[in-house]
Order: C-alpha cells, then sequence, then structure tokens
C-alpha cells in the first residue's frame, strides 16, 4: 500500500508521516507513507493507494479528488491531526480504501 500525506509545503505532516509508519508496522501492514507538498501532488499520483491531506489543505479535498482518478482521498480532521493520532487516522484511510 502506497500512501501520500499532502500538505502545504510537506514539512507540517513529517511526525505524522513517522507515527504512521510505526503504527502500520505495529499492525504488519505492507505500508509506504510519503509526505509531500500540495504543489507536487501530480507528479507522485502513479501507484498511489490512497491521498491523505494535512487539516490546513483539506480546502482543497474536492479538487483533489476530481485530479485523483479514482485514488481514495480523505482528511485528516484536525483533532487527530494535532493529537497525532496515527491509529483513527489509518483506520480511516483503510475504511476509506476499502470501500
Amino acid at each position: 500500500m502506497n500512501i501520500l500525506l499532502v500538505c502545504n509545503a510537506g514539512m507540517s505532516t513529517g511526525i505524522m508521516k513517522m507515527k504512521l509508519e510505526q503504527e502500520a508496522q505495529k499492525r504488519n501492514l505492507d505500508a509506504t507513507i510519503q509526505a509531500i507538498p500540495m504543489a507536487e501532488l501530480d507528479s507522485y499520483m502513479e501507484g498511489v493507494s490512497a491521498i491523505i491531506l494535512g487539516p490546513q489543505i483539506r480546502f482543497a479535498l474536492n479538487d483533489i479528488k476530481k485530479s485523483a482518478s479514482g485514488i481514495p482521498v480523505m482528511a485528516i480532521s484536525p483533532q487527530d491531526f494535532g493529537m497525532m493520532n496515527a491509529s483513527k487516522v489509518l483506520d480511516d484511510v483503510l475504511a476509506e480504501i476499502n470501500k
């Protein structure tokens, strides 16, 4: 599974990326998480299982869904992001992938 974690400049999601990687390892999931800036999203779309947006760019959710060609796209809630609740975020991503 290849997950893109997207934020405005690709920096504020670094901690969430590490937490998601740790959570995936705990669950024995084969997952790659990449934190990227929104401006580079189009360059990373190939082979992606899901795109998750940091709360600071949730305004772009509908536009990204339109350009994602069927790739599941979701925004992390501000509460889960603020608490770095990787377990809940990963649950939400898996639910979105399995829809």
